[in-house]
């Protein structure tokens, strides 16, 4: 196989930017990942792939929920910033505030659309395991176009 031909065709394979935070301990954790998708209508399901070996990894494997949140096109500074997780606090995370949901997910303030998910299982292949989780919760804050991996310069997988 030529693999600059494989990673070729899987870049263009549509990536969306999502944010995904979580609980770690009394404080507040997150994620930028790339490998989101709906995977079921009725029950609503979607499939998400966390990179191994990371904290926030670690972090999702002790949860029973997690929260998706999907930025605007113009939310580029954010989505970078959870690229690396510097400050953790009880309201805040990389200096961007959230609130507790009931589930007891970390809800940024200033993200559009989040899906609070239920983790239902983890399909643990390759480098970046599946987990196969139940939206359970919806907020739709402000209806706008998600930003994608097309929207920035910058490139992952293949």
């Amino acid at each position: 196989m030529n693999l600059e031909d494989k990673k070729t065709i899987l870049s263009k394979i549509p990536n969306g930017l999502f944010i995904t935070t979580a609980k770690d301990g009394e404080k507040g954790t997150g994620a930028a990942i790339s490998f989101v998708t709906q995977i079921s209508i009725d029950p609503s399901y979607v499939a998400l792939s966390i990179r191994k070996n990371t904290s926030f990894y670690t972090t999702a494997l002790n949860n029973k929920y997690l929260s998706v949140h999907l930025p605007s096109k113009e939310q580029t500074s954010i989505v970078s910033s959870f690229f690396k997780i510097k400050e953790q606090s009880s309201n805040s995370i990389n200096g961007y505030n959230f609130t507790w949901s009931k589930l007891g997910n970390p809800i940024l303030d200033d993200l559009p659309m989040i899906l609070e998910v239920e983790i239902n299982q983890i399909v643990d292949v390759g480098d970046h395991p599946i987990f196969i989780c139940e939206i359970v919760n919806s907020i739709l804050r402000k209806n706008v176009d998600m930003l994608t991996m097309t929207d920035t310069n910058w490139h992952y997988g293949g």
